[in-house]
């Protein structure tokens, strides 16, 4: 789902000014552009759009007209002609295609060809690319062997490259646990990685020749730079290894599951289960190694969690999985997917049978008029803008998740849905997933969650199930809610800290400043309120105790841990209505727990809830987690992990708290960099420059870590912190057709005494009998949900970098 692959949000004419946007954003540009109470205006824009988004996207100034060019000034949610594009999306969207590249900048590196165009292993992926185009509706494919000659020879753009490593460096500083990174702590179980120093000797062996071409060049710089991060917030996507092919291995689908529920879990194919479980056979052995180690193996060269157990879990298919649209990283997806996985894949079974499958490359980019790798690379590796797809909604998914029962309520978008379990010791459990923290309408996620925990204590459930498997995250304050609907009464921690780099403190600086006589509930200056509400003003958030800062040196004077400037522990200020209930820069909810929601009854003691995890606990759903099990006292399950007996961690994924694009920091700085006439300042904030961006499918940075309650002293972020759960279960084969069986486990052993793998729920008495007390009315009361207006509101990218995390796969 969105959020849980970056795609670049913008992609950049060869003059470096952002030419396009990834759909609209809800600001003045837009609003200038469609003025529809001017007569004319948005026939005018229709029509100055129509010539703008042609050929390369990018026209003269001079034919900006007055009212874009006042509109849509540089801002902080980018450059002039990114809101242009971004308006011009929304009001004339034309088709999502890729635009005809402009010429290059420079030229191109050249080879002497080895083979005619047609014999040349790129010639042959771009004839199989057209005739499968022609008919085929699903993504073209070919051998991976083939794709993978094709990209061996591709040149190398030595000088190229090295102003792309150059241009890189400044976004790394932002890295908020960089030194961690380096050094961490020895409970911790990812060897440590220096990311600058890596990324200098990636640039020796650039100017040292020691790269035959851009593929190796590329495959290195990710991995030695991103690679070891395991960092779902830390990503940069170089052009050739994700533009052009995804490999792809082309077998069904596969799951660990214990045959029992307590002897360690197998390998096995998810179709072979379905089919007959008791006949089918493990997968012993994986390209001769044993098969266990090979997934650990492909996990521990990159992943977007932090925890081994967690990582090996994203290798297979599950409900959740499929409920995400996923079939497990296996077959496809994840970190590991930009490493080429040979040219097949041989399956060895228990019985001895061997089977060896062909891999494939799924050819994801336009390879119209590539014949050979110099085309390749002029193709993909030369900064072009593309056309931003179109700002039309889709259409709302249905509120049925499939595989999953009739909920009792969902989301219309399914994005949070409830249910109800039955059977002996479980007729008393309701059960609430939260596929994620990113429903299309905050307000109707909040309004579901509280109808279906009212209606289930009406219903007589005295016990709650809440699913968090493979919750990637979203909107921050979402999370947030969810906890004080479940605890109204507990105020949460929520600390967290920046990195100060010089450029964060430069622009905290001209922040602080250039707000100081701002009132943001009363001005009218959309940028003066912007800067108002953001992080860089020290008069914004809350310190440890809930209180202001008083000055600007109360949450900026550096706080060392690792030879690293860090700003003060801060908090959000959930009782600001511009944070909170506004619509424009706010997330449109009333917090539960403040204003007219603080009085909520707590509708579950701790000890009837249960988390339940797979280990993809990422984001705002680490946020979420955090406050249930450290302040709320709720107890976990954890699913599966490698088949190693001992406890496992259910909150696998990226703790940090805040996670900035590489676009949202370049538009900040060159904004603020047009606010000042020092120099200095000046030269530090025009170190950001638009290439990485063009040089990516998706670049990121984790910007502020989360700081648990017993590390306030010792500074060390939540991200080293390994926290087990209580009980840990395997998955079943019955788990694989019926998810319903997956809860009624967790809640088995969270209730009802029934064993776990490893661990125990304190307080689980076995042979319990649930009582349902009598529904006190058989006449449903209204919805708080039926009555939200469901109509998605469009935000700026300013808005999305304040408010949205989610973990990148």
């Amino acid at each position: 789902m969105r959020g849980n692959t970056i795609v670049a949000a913008a992609l950049l004419a060869g003059t470096a000014e952002l030419a396009a946007a990834d759909g609209c954003n809800a600001d003045n540009c837009l609003r200038a552009m469609r003025a529809s109470h001017i007569p004319g205006r948005l026939e005018s824009a229709k029509a100055f759009c129509a010539t703008y988004t042609k050929a390369t996207g990018t026209v003269a100034p001079t034919a900006v007209p007055s009212y874009a060019a006042d509109g849509c000034k540089d801002n902080l949610n980018g450059p002039m002609a990114l809101r242009i594009s971004s308006a011009c999306s929304c009001i004339a969207p034309g088709p999502s295609t890729t635009a005809t590249p402009t010429a290059p900048t420079s030229a191109a590196p050249t080879t002497t060809p080895t083979s005619t165009a047609t014999g040349h292993p790129c010639a042959k992926v771009s004839a199989s690319w057209a005739e499968q185009r022609k008919t085929a509706t699903a993504v073209p494919t070919v051998a991976a062997l083939l794709a993978h000659e094709c990209l061996k020879t591709v040149p190398l753009g030595k000088d190229e490259a090295i102003k792309l490593i150059d241009a890189i460096e400044p976004y790394l500083e932002w890295q908020s646990d960089a030194g961690y990174k380096k050094d961490p702590p020895e409970s911790y179980f990812y060897p440590g990685f220096d990311i600058f120093g890596n990324l200098a000797s990636v640039r020796s062996n650039v100017e040292a020749g020691k790269y035959a071409g851009e593929f190796d060049f590329q495959t290195d710089l990710y991995k030695q730079v991103w690679a070891p991060g395991q960092d779902g917030h830390y990503v940069f996507y170089p052009d050739l290894l994700t533009k052009a092919f995804r490999w792809r291995r082309a077998v069904p689908p596969i799951v660990s599951i214990s045959e029992d529920g307590e002897s360690l879990p197998v390998i096995k194919l998810q179709t072979d289960v379905i089919a007959n479980p008791k006949t089918a056979q493990a997968i012993t052995k994986i390209n001769g190694i044993d098969a266990a180690k090979y997934i650990e193996d492909t996990v521990n060269a990159a992943s977007f969690l932090q925890d081994v157990d967690s990582s090996y879990n994203t290798m297979f298919w599950s409900k959740s999985t499929a409920a995400n649209g996923g079939v497990g990283n296996f077959v496809s997806g994840g970190r590991s997917a930009l490493f080429y996985h040979g040219d097949t894949t041989k399956l060895t079974y228990a019985n001895g049978t061997t089977v060896e499958i062909e891999n494939k490359a799924s050819i994801v980019g336009d390879m119209n008029a590539v014949v050979d790798g110099p085309s390749m690379y002029n193709k993909f590796c030369t900064p072009v803008p593309l056309r931003s797809d179109s700002a039309s909604s889709a259409a709302l998914p249905s509120a049925a998740i499939p595989g999953y029962p009739k909920p009792v309520i969902a989301s219309s978008d399914g994005v949070v849905s409830g249910y109800y379990l039955n059977g002996t010791g479980l007729d008393d459990v309701a059960v609430i997933y939260l596929m994620s923290f990113e429903p299309r309408v905050p307000a109707e996620f909040q309004a579901v969650v509280s109808d279906f925990l009212r209606e289930a204590k009406a219903a007589g459930k005295t016990k709650l199930v809440v699913d968090f498997q493979n919750n990637g995250g979203g909107y921050i304050l979402l999370g947030y809610d969810f906890f004080r609907q479940l605890f109204p009464s507990v105020v949460q921690d929520g600390n967290s800290r920046w990195k100060e780099s010089k450029s964060f403190a430069a622009m905290a600086r001209l922040v602080s400043d250039a707000v100081k006589n701002v009132n943001p509930a009363t001005e009218t200056d959309e940028n003066l309120v912007s800067l108002s509400q953001t992080w860089w003003n020290y008069r914004y958030d809350m310190n440890i105790t809930n209180e202001n800062f008083a000055t600007f040196e109360d949450k900026f004077h550096p706080h060392v841990y690792k030879d690293t400037d860090y700003t003060n522990l801060m908090r959000w200020n959930l009782s600001d209505p511009l944070t909170t209930t506004n619509t424009t820069y706010g997330i449109g909810v009333e917090i539960s727990g403040y204003g007219t929601r603080a009085n909520l009854s707590q509708p579950f003691k701790a000890e009837d809830i249960i988390l339940l995890y797979d280990g993809s606990c990422s984001s705002t759903c680490t946020l979420a987690s955090e406050m249930l099990r450290l302040q709320g006292g709720v107890k976990s399950v954890a699913m599966g992990g490698r088949p190693k007996k001992g406890p496992i961690q259910g909150v696998g994924g990226i703790k940090g708290s805040q996670v900035l694009q590489f676009l949202n920091i370049f538009s900040f700085a060159n904004f603020l960099s047009q606010q000042t006439n020092d120099t200095e300042t000046k030269a530090e904030l025009q170190r950001f420059t638009t290439l990485p961006m063009q040089r990516s499918a998706g670049s990121a940075v984790n910007v502020r870590d989360q700081i648990l309650r017993d590390n306030v002293n010792d500074g060390v972020p939540a991200q080293y912190i390994a926290e087990e759960a209580d009980c840990r279960l395997y998955w079943t084969a019955p788990m694989i057709s019926d998810v319903t069986e997956v809860w009624k486990s967790a809640a088995n052993a969270a209730f009802n005494g029934a064993k776990c793998a490893h661990g125990g729920i304190a307080g689980s008495k076995a042979n319990r009998r649930s009582r349902v007390a009598p529904v006190l009315s058989a006449r449903r009361s209204a919805r708080l949900s039926d009555a939200v207006d469901k109509t998605p509101i469009a935000h700026s990218l300013n808005w999305e970098a304040q408010h949205l995390q989610m973990a990148i796969n």
